[in-house]
C-alpha cells in the first residue's frame, strides 16, 4: 500500500513540476515582449526624432496585442495615408476577382483593358500578363509615367514600379463596373469593418486624416500631400500603387485577415499566393509577392513586411508568422534624409528584433546638411558679386578660369544631381523639396550671374578697344 501510494505521490508531484515549468515557460513567453518598456522608448525617439506623429499596433489572429499613440497622433483611430502599402489591398481585390473567375492572373492585361494608351508601343500591353503585375516583373521601370511606358530589358525580373499597380487599378475597375474607390471600400473596408479607411482624399478628410509633415531643413513643416488624380498621361503616382488612407487600428484587423487565412474577404490560397507567390529581388536576399515582401535571412525569422512612403507619410506593416502576429506602424512624417532611416530601428523590438543603441544624429546630420546649403548659397552671392567686379586692366582671359569654374561647372554640377542618383526631378521634387530649392535657385542664380558676367566683360571689352583707338 505504500509503495502504491509513493508512487501516487510521485505522479502528483511529476504533474505538479510539469504544471508549473508549464506555466513558467508561459509566463515568460507573455512577458517575452515588454510593450511598457518598448512604448516608452518608442515615446522617447519620437521626440528626439522630432517625428510630429506616429501610431502602432500589435495584434494576433484573436485580438488586439499592443496598440499606442504618440505625439500628436492623438487616437488609434486616426487616418494616415500608407503609402504603398496600398499595394497589398489592390493585389486582394485581384485574388477576389480571380476567386470568382472574372479574371486568370496568367492573361494578358489587354484582355480587360485597352492599355495601348498608355504604352509607347501599343503591343507591350498583350505580351504582359496580370501576375507580372503583381510579381513587378512586366519590365514597366520604376520611373516610367502613364503613356510611356514599356516593356524593358528588366522583363521577367523584378524591377519596383508604381505602374504596375495603376494597371491592376484599371484591370479591378473594368472588371468589376466599378470605381476603385468603390470597390475597396465595398469589399475590403466595410466587410472588416475599417471605418476610418479611404480611397480618396476627400473621403479621408472626411474621416479625420491627420496632418502630415515635410522636413524643410530639420524642421517637419505641416502641408497636404500631393494627393494623386486619375490616372492620366504623365501620372506616376496613383491611389492603388500608393494613396489608400487608414488608422492604425484598421489596419490592426487587415493585418489579422492575413493571420486567420482571409477570413470572409479571400480564401487560404489567395492569402498564401499574395504572400509566398513571390520572385527573387536583389539575388535572392528576399522575395517580391504581391504587395508583399519576404524574407528568411534579413531578420532573425521568417518575415513578412511592405513599407510606404509618400510626400509627408511613412508606414511600416510586418507579418510573423511562426509568432502568430503582425505590427503596424504608421509616422505622419517623411524626412526623407534623415529620420525614415531610423524608423526601423525604432520599431525593431516590436517585431522581436535587437535595437541598436545608436547616437542621436537628427541635429548632426541636418546640421551638416543645412551648412552645405548654406555654403552653395554663399557660393551664388559670390557670383553674384563676382558678375561687375573687374579692373581696369583686367583681361577677359585671366577670368576665363574662374568664370567657367563659377557660372558653367558648379551650374552643370547641380543640374546633373537628379542624372547622378537616377531619380526624376518630379519625384526628387515630392520628397526632398528643401533640397530642390537650394539646387535649383542656386544653379538659376549662377547661370543668370554668368549670363551678366559675360555681357559686363564684354561691354568693358568694347569700351577699352573704343578708348584705345581714340
Amino acid at each position: 500500500m505504500n509503495k502504491f501510494i509513493n508512487k501516487i505521490l510521485c505522479f502528483v508531484m511529476t504533474i505538479i513540476l510539469c504544471l508549473a515549468f508549464w506555466g513558467k515557460i508561459v509566463l515568460a513567453t507573455e512577458i517575452s515582449v515588454d510593450y511598457e518598456a518598448i512604448s516608452t522608448q518608442i515615446a522617447r525617439d519620437v521626440e528626439e526624432n522630432h517625428i510630429p506623429g506616429m501610431a502602432v499596433c500589435v495584434v494576433d489572429k484573436d485580438g488586439v496585442i499592443f496598440e499606442e499613440t504618440y505625439g500628436n497622433c492623438t487616437s488609434i483611430e486616426q487616418p494616415f495615408i500608407i503609402g504603398s502599402m496600398s499595394k497589398s489591398f489592390t493585389a486582394i481585390s485581384i485574388m477576389q476577382l480571380q476567386e470568382q473567375g472574372r479574371i486568370d492572373l496568367d492573361d494578358s492585361i489587354s484582355q480587360y483593358i485597352d492599355a495601348s494608351e498608355w504604352f509607347i508601343n501599343s503591343t507591350d500591353s498583350n505580351e504582359i500578363t496580370i501576375r507580372e503585375l503583381l510579381n513587378q516583373t512586366s519590365g514597366i521601370d520604376t520611373y516610367q509615367t502613364f503613356g510611356k511606358l514599356e516593356r524593358t530589358d528588366s522583363y521577367g525580373t523584378h524591377v519596383y514600379a508604381n505602374a504596375n499597380y495603376g494597371l491592376l487599378g484599371l484591370i479591378i475597375e473594368t472588371v468589376s463596373g466599378m470605381s476603385y474607390e468603390d470597390y475597396v471600400t465595398e469589399n475590403i473596408f466595410n466587410p472588416l469593418g475599417m471605418d476610418n479607411s479611404a480611397a480618396s482624399l476627400e473621403k479621408a478628410k472626411e474621416k479625420g486624416l491627420i496632418e502630415g509633415y515635410r522636413n524643410y531643413f530639420g524642421i517637419p513643416v505641416a502641408g497636404e500631400a500631393d494627393y494623386p488624380e486619375a490616372i492620366h498621361n504623365g501620372s506616376w503616382t496613383n491611389v492603388p500603387a500608393g494613396y489608400i488612407s487608414s488608422s492604425c487600428s484598421d489596419m490592426g484587423k487587415y493585418l489579422q485577415m492575413y493571420l486567420n487565412d482571409g477570413e470572409d474577404i479571400v480564401n487560404g490560397e489567395s492569402i498564401k499566393s499574395v504572400l509566398y507567390d513571390n520572385v527573387p529581388v536583389n539575388n535572392g536576399s528576399y522575395y517580391y509577392g504581391m504587395g508583399w515582401m519576404y524574407s528568411e535571412e534579413m531578420y532573425s525569422q521568417p518575415i513578412l513586411w511592405h513599407a510606404g512612403l509618400v510626400e509627408n507619410y511613412t508606414s511600416n506593416m510586418f507579418i510573423l508568422p511562426e509568432e502568430g502576429i503582425a505590427v503596424v506602424v504608421l509616422v505622419n512624417m517623411n524626412d526623407y534624409l534623415v529620420t525614415n532611416n531610423v524608423i526601423g530601428n525604432i520599431v525593431n523590438p516590436l517585431i522581436g528584433e535587437a535595437r541598436n543603441n545608436l547616437p542621436n544624429l537628427y541635429l548632426i546630420l541636418h546640421g551638416l546638411i543645412d551648412i552645405i546649403c548654406v555654403l552653395l548659397c554663399t557660393f551664388s552671392v559670390y557670383g553674384i558679386l563676382r558678375t561687375f567686379r573687374c579692373k581696369n586692366k583686367e583681361r577677359i582671359l585671366k577670368a576665363t578660369v574662374l568664370d567657367l569654374m563659377v557660372y558653367i561647372l558648379v551650374p552643370i554640377i547641380l543640374l546633373c544631381i537628379p542624372f547622378m542618383v537616377n531619380t526624376p526631378v518630379s519625384v526628387l521634387w515630392l520628397f526632398v523639396k528643401d533640397l530642390c530649392i537650394v539646387i535649383y535657385a542656386n544653379a538659376t542664380i549662377l547661370i543668370l550671374s554668368g549670363v551678366c558676367r559675360v555681357v559686363h566683360l564684354a561691354k568693358r571689352k568694347s569700351m577699352h578697344s573704343k578708348i584705345e583707338i581714340q
